[in-house]
Parts: structure tokens; C-alpha cells; sequence
């Protein structure tokens, strides 16, 4: 299935989250993790779920945030300016080709990402195809020559 890259306006979102650290290979269990570290200690109310990457760590490991969305207050927050999106519909162990449309867009379109990225879930379905994921990758001020 192809994926609609768009490109919009985005505000900063504040979000509550759990960093922590992970490599490609462990990004899953990892995410497992930290939402139960979230979940275990978290008593306030939240908006949607959603997976922060500010960036790569200098050894290759992703810098990660798992948490919620929220309206006020928060540890965290999503900046704001212009991202290239996509939503994903269906199990999240499938959602790489969505990633791979924003590559590949901003390098057909000579737009460079900034670094941070972040995928904000929908709310739950026991049908995986009903599974909504917003991906949001914030692309560089600069065009490349």
C-alpha cells in the first residue's frame, strides 16, 4: 500500500515521557519497556500515546521517549515548524514502509530532516488494520543544492 506523505504546520506538542535508550535491533522491546516504566508511574490524565526520537546518539543508538501526549505541563515536548507525515493504518511491526515514504520523499524532494522525529498512536483496536499511527519526521529549514 503506498503512503501519502504530506507536509504541514506543526505547534510544539508537551508530552509526559520515560527516555531511554535503544538500538534498531531492540527498539521494540525497548518501547515495551518504557511504556510499562511510563504507565507504572504515571496518575494523571493524557491525551495519546506517542514515541519521541530526538535524535541518534553518537554511538548509534536512538535517543527514545515514550509517554503521552498532554495539555499542560509535561517533562517533554515535540517542537514545532514543518514536518513531512504519514498516516499508518495497521500492527505497528509493519509500519516501516511508512517511515521509508518519508525518506524517501525528502530525498526526492530535496527536503532534509532535522532530526527529530515521533509517532503519535490512535486509540486501541483488538483489529490491527483499525491500528491509526501518525509518524511525523520535522524537516530541515534549508533545502538541499
Amino acid at each position: 500500500m503506498p503512503h501519502t506523505v504530506e507536509v504541514k504546520q506543526v505547534a510544539e506538542q508537551r508530552i509526559s515521557v520515560v527516555p531511554g535508550r535503544a538500538s534498531r535491533t531492540n527498539l521494540p522491546a525497548r518501547i515495551r519497556e518504557l511504556f510499562d516504566q511510563f504507565y507504572a508511574g504515571f496518575k494523571n490524565s493524557g491525551q495519546l500515546n506517542i514515541v519521541f526520537y530526538p535524535g541518534t546518539g553518537a554511538d548509534g543508538e536512538l535517543d527514545i521517549a515514550c509517554g503521552v501526549q498532554v495539555a499542560k505541563g509535561g517533562n517533554a515536548s515535540t517542537p514545532a515548524g514543518t514536518v513531512a507525515t504519514v498516516v499508518y493504518w495497521g500492527p505497528y511491526d509493519r509500519m516501516r514502509p511508512a517511515h521509508g515514504a518519508i525518506h524517501a520523499w525528502a530525498r526526492d524532494n530535496n527536503r532534509p530532516l532535522a532530526g527529530p522525529s515521533w509517532e503519535v498512536y490512535g486509540h486501541w483496536s483488538d483489529d490491527p488494520a483499525q491500528l491509526r499511527t501518525d509518524i511525523c519526521y520535522l524537516l530541515s529549514a534549508a533545502s538541499r543544492p
